[in-house]
């Protein structure tokens, strides 16, 4: 089945489903109860439909591009420590064990029965998206050995089908019955996995569907484990020849407890990557407890209605928010931006009148300057109430050569803003644009004097007398 992307967000694999109007979604699209991961439950945003969850069926990476990861998972800190602890244990058994044959047996029996238990959890564990090894305590909780002996069931019926087919004296149908048992037993472990149950596993109709569901990539998986089994007799031959008959034990169990460890990691993984197809369940864990803490209902509501069209309700809904969180910036801008590409003259710059204020306090001159160019284009003659605002507008414009835009925000200011803190910043500001923009010295002078004038304790009254010395005035 081919990967399912967001209606919205076309680059983001989808893990949502509505099956009213066959539309998939990303996380950021939804409204789900969950906080921090978890299957729960979703409802679209724009229409309250209930929504069935994907898991991780269209962000798995295929197997075949991640093997180096499946040949260091055995060696992640939880694994390395329970290989060690195998190997010492078959050290002391080779110890021990040369003058007790039981000791020995039961000894090895213990470690390859825990090794399988240990492989199929693995194995569970990574379908589920778990992509760490399970630690020595979980290897012992759970299920116990319970699932052991349902492998152990397994292969006792593939061993009886083939003793079965023996007695037919066929040396052709024995082969094609040993090929064919050897090519199902993956598909019967991962569906043990998936199912626990014995019946399943052995069942042909079962095995089929999850092989057909997989598809080409099921022998391309079958030609790995081909491959690592055959890697592994491999360098057992080596250590037989390499290393002392005392460590050849340890060994062979170090070596197998990889190999097994990377074989059902690679299992499962296939499992976790083919769910869809499989109609199995399961999210990558470390993506599941990241991908909603950064999701914002408002925002994600608002931009599904824009892109559905629906522009009034998506101003509604940032209106309400920004009532309640009077203070957010991000929230403003995009209402601000909505309203200005709605062309909405009077409500865009009701609005601007506030924003304008907000970003002044903040003292974010930059998005203060754009955003009243924006404006502009909306109005030429907008022009913001608060002085404060008007004087910052001035200054950013002045350093980028507005000197008409200067002297239209800060004109008769005395009048419109008496009390003003900083009007003689305003008026030495409207001065030099006068001067710098339009060589206005008669103009200019008028204003240097009334701050002169007004103004007497003004910190910058020396520069404002070097100006009217450069305008020609009386000092």
């Amino acid at each position: 089945m081919p990967r399912q992307y967001c209606k919205y967000h076309p680059l983001e694999p989808a893990l949502w489903y509505d099956p009213r109007s066959h539309a998939a979604y990303c996380e950021r699209c939804v409204d789900s109860g969950e906080t921090l991961g978890g299957v729960g439950q979703a409802k679209c945003y724009l229409y309250g439909n209930e929504l069935t969850y994907l898991g991780s069926a269209n962000t798995a990476q295929p197997f075949w591009e991640r093997l180096g990861a499946f040949f260091r998972f055995p060696f992640k800190r939880a694994s390395l420590i329970i290989m060690g602890l195998l190997i010492l244990l078959m050290v002391l058994i080779s110890v021990v064990g040369a003058p007790s044959i039981f000791v020995a047996v039961v000894g090895g029996i213990f470690v390859l029965a825990f090794i399988a238990r240990y492989g199929f959890l693995v194995l569970e564990q990574s379908a589920e998206g778990r992509f760490h090894p399970p630690t020595l305590g979980e290897a012992f909780s759970g299920s116990g050995f319970n699932i052991l002996f349902q492998q152990i069931a397994v292969q006792i019926i593939f061993v009886g089908f083939t003793v079965v087919v023996s007695f037919l004296e066929s040396g052709f149908l024995n082969a094609i019955a040993s090929a064919l048992v050897v090519l199902i037993w993956p598909a019967s472990m991962m569906l043990l996995a998936m199912e626990r149950s014995i019946t399943l596993a052995v069942n042909p109709s079962a095995i089929w569907h999850l092989i057909r569901s997989i598809g080409w990539a099921y022998l391309l998986l079958y030609a790995f484990l081909f491959l690592l089994l055959g890697a592994q007799a491999t360098l057992f031959q080596v250590f037989v020849q390499e290393i002392p008959p005392r460590l050849l034990l340890p060994g062979f169990v170090g070596l197998m407890f990889y190999f097994l460890i990377v074989s059902f990691h690679l299992m499962g993984y296939v499992v976790f990557q083919y769910q869809s197809d499989i109609g199995f369940v399961a999210e990558d864990q470390l993506a599941k407890e990241k991908r909603r803490l950064k999701v914002e209902p408002v925002n994600a509501v608002s931009e599904l209605m824009i892109k559905e069209g629906q522009y009034e309700r998506a101003v509604q809904v940032l209106t309400k928010y920004l009532k309640q969180n009077p203070d957010s910036i991000r929230h403003h801008e995009n209402l601000a931006k909505l309203l200005l590409a709605l062309r909405d003259r009077n409500e865009a710059l009701a609005h601007g009148q506030f924003f304008l204020n907000l970003l002044s306090e903040r003292g974010d001159d930059a998005r203060l300057y754009f955003l009243f160019s924006r404006y502009l284009e909306l109005d030429q003659g907008f022009k913001p109430e608060q002085p404060g605002v008007c004087l910052c507008l001035a200054e950013q414009l002045f350093l980028r050569g507005k000197y008409q835009q200067v002297c239209q925000l800060l004109a008769n200011m005395h009048k419109s803003a008496p009390d003003f803190d900083l009007l003689p910043d305003a008026y030495l500001l409207m001065a030099r644009s006068l001067l710098d923009g339009f060589n206005n010295e008669s103009k200019a002078s008028q204003y240097l004097k009334f701050v002169k004038a007004k103004y007497p304790t003004f910190s910058q009254l020396g520069e404002v007398e070097a100006l009217l010395l450069e305008c020609g005035g009386a000092v």
